[in-house]
Formats: C-alpha cells, sequence, structure tokens
C-alpha cells in the first residue's frame, strides 16, 4: 500500500503547521521555566571547587562541574553547577531557588539556566521537522 501524503494548495499551510509546532515545542519549555521562576527566590552563591566527574575520570568520558555553596532558610546548601561549565573558584554567581526545595536551586545565568533545556528541544524539533516535511506535500498547480 503506497504511503498517501497529506496535500494542501500551497506552502502557505505548510508553513503554518511547520512554525506552529516548533512554537509549541519551544513554547512550552519557555512556559515551563516562567514557572519555576515564578515563585523563586534569587540570591547569590560562590564557587568553591571544581569537580572532575564520570566513567574514568580521565579526558575521555568525562566532564567538570562547579560546586557553588549558598545559603537557603538559614542553613548552607551545596550545588553542583551544570555539568560542562567549569568556574572559577571564588566567582560569586546568582542564584535561583525555591524556599521549600533549595536543594533543586539552578545558576541563573543564560547557561545554567536555560541552554541546558534549550539544546533538548533540538530532539523533538528535528523528529517535528522531519515529520511534517515529509507528511505534508504541497499540490502542483
Amino acid at each position: 500500500m503506497p504511503q498517501q501524503l497529506i496535500t494542501v494548495k500551497n506552502n502557505r499551510y505548510k508553513a503554518v503547521v511547520f512554525l506552529g509546532g516548533l512554537l509549541v515545542i519551544f513554547g512550552t519549555y519557555y512556559l515551563i521555566k516562567i514557572q519555576y521562576k515564578k515563585g523563586a527566590i534569587i540570591t547569590e552563591g560562590i564557587v568553591t571547587t571544581n569537580y572532575l566527574h564520570g566513567i574514568n575520570k580521565s579526558d575521555f568520558g568525562s566532564t567538570i562541574s562547579a560546586e557553588i555553596q549558598f545559603y537557603a532558610n538559614d542553613s548552607m546548601v551545596t550545588i553542583l553547577a551544570p555539568e560542562g561549565q567549569p568556574m572559577d573558584v571564588g566567582l560569586i554567581v546568582p542564584i535561583l531557588y525555591h524556599a521549600n526545595d533549595p536543594g533543586n536551586a539552578v545558576v541563573y545565568t543564560f547557561d545554567g539556566f536555560w541552554l541546558h533545556g534549550l539544546i533538548w528541544c533540538i530532539l523533538p524539533s528535528i523528529f517535528w521537522v522531519a515529520i511534517s516535511l515529509s507528511v505534508i506535500g504541497v499540490k502542483g498547480e
């Protein structure tokens, strides 16, 4: 049985479906991040050390993460920055956390807050591009 394409009269509909799907993927990610920021507290943390961690702690298969300490709810909290982002020891960085879960804090920079999730949005975007461009055909005029 041959594969049937959904045919549209012109490229405008194809572009709307294509861009609409990408908007849903990246818009959902943006709304999740905005929701996280809504009740969060911003404070400052200090980089105490950089940890090398991974499979064998050699150049192959391992990454570096900065350890950051900050005060929340009258206690010292220690978190790891995103992998692959070593920072200078003693550097003061902005931290975003919720009072009820300070251990789930994030470094409030573009790299620490936005970049990691944007990279993960690329996977469903590639899948959406492949599906939308292969399924929607344009009827010749």
